[in-house]
């Protein structure tokens, strides 16, 4: 039995986790958190999660938390990151880490974490964005030279980075197949602005509506034909179940960091 923690668990995607835990067995849910002056502190997170009373109060004692599972399954927001990953070393704990948009510093305290501790870090846990992942660089590799590549990704107007951590995924495969420097080749056309796509450049375009949960598309694209690829996530279950199962892969792994991709063993 693999027992979990999930920080950021009145969030969107917290609440769709512990929604989740009931059908995958081999899990115990046992500790989940939040900012102390979130309003749902001292609630029962299934009640919070719109799902069955689970018996766990919502708290902001992230190392009781930690402490009280094998894995801390983490989608906050970046600037808390670094605080959650240092307790989990502290408590010497692996974790699975969701969230996206942080800065080089953040960054970099995950990463030297990962000597000592191991991370599953990954900005999409689908299962089917990260075949996604594994198709895309397949196809830029066979593809090569000639064709023009565009990734349109689209979320709900709450979401705050932009690009989002699939897209730039998704481009850092891309650049893989085709053997570029993904910093140096992407552009990123947050306005639809741009008339004319650059030569030898992957644009990245973003777009916010609604409650979209997730939709990417990969194409490309010349003269004489268009192909794409593209993923639809209809719910946060889809990623919901990708961290959890990441959560029972890497409580077994030395320390190091890891991502879907070697959950999936793509």
């Amino acid at each position: 039995m693999t027992r979990i923690a999930v920080a950021g668990a009145a969030g969107r995607m917290g609440q769709a986790i512990i929604r989740s835990f009931r059908s995958v067995p081999g899990v115990e849910l046992v500790a989940a958190t939040e900012m102390s002056v979130h309003k749902g502190l001292g609630k029962d997170v299934g009640v919070l999660a719109g799902t069955e009373k689970t018996g766990i109060l919502l708290s902001d004692d992230l190392q009781a938390a930690i402490t009280a599972a094998d894995v801390l399954i983490d989608f906050t927001f970046h600037t808390a990151v670094p605080l959650n990953t240092k307790m989990a070393l502290q408590c010497g704990r692996a974790m699975v880490i969701g969230t996206t948009g942080l800065d080089a510093v953040e960054t970099d305290i995950v990463k030297k974490a990962t000597e000592k501790l191991p991370i599953v870090w990954a900005p999409n846990m689908s299962i089917g964005v990260n075949l996604l992942f594994a198709i895309v660089k397949q196809a830029a590799t066979a593809l090569a030279t000639g064709y023009k590549v565009e990734i349109d990704e689209t979320h709900h107007i709450h979401k705050k980075d932009s690009p989002s951590g699939t897209a730039l995924k998704l481009g850092e495969k891309v650049a893989e197949g085709l053997g570029l420097d993904f910093k140096s080749a992407m552009v990123h056309d947050a306005d639809g602005a741009l008339r004319k796509h650059p030569e030898g450049k992957i644009v990245i375009r973003s777009h916010r509506e609604g409650e979209v949960v997730g939709d990417h598309t990969v194409s490309f694209g010349n003269d004489a034909e268009r192909i794409e690829f593209t993923h639809r996530a209809w719910s946060r279950e889809s990623l919901a179940l990708g961290a959890i199962r990441a959560a029972q892969w890497v409580v077994s792994r030395k320390p190091g960091l890891y991502d879907m991709q070697d959950v999936l063993g793509l």
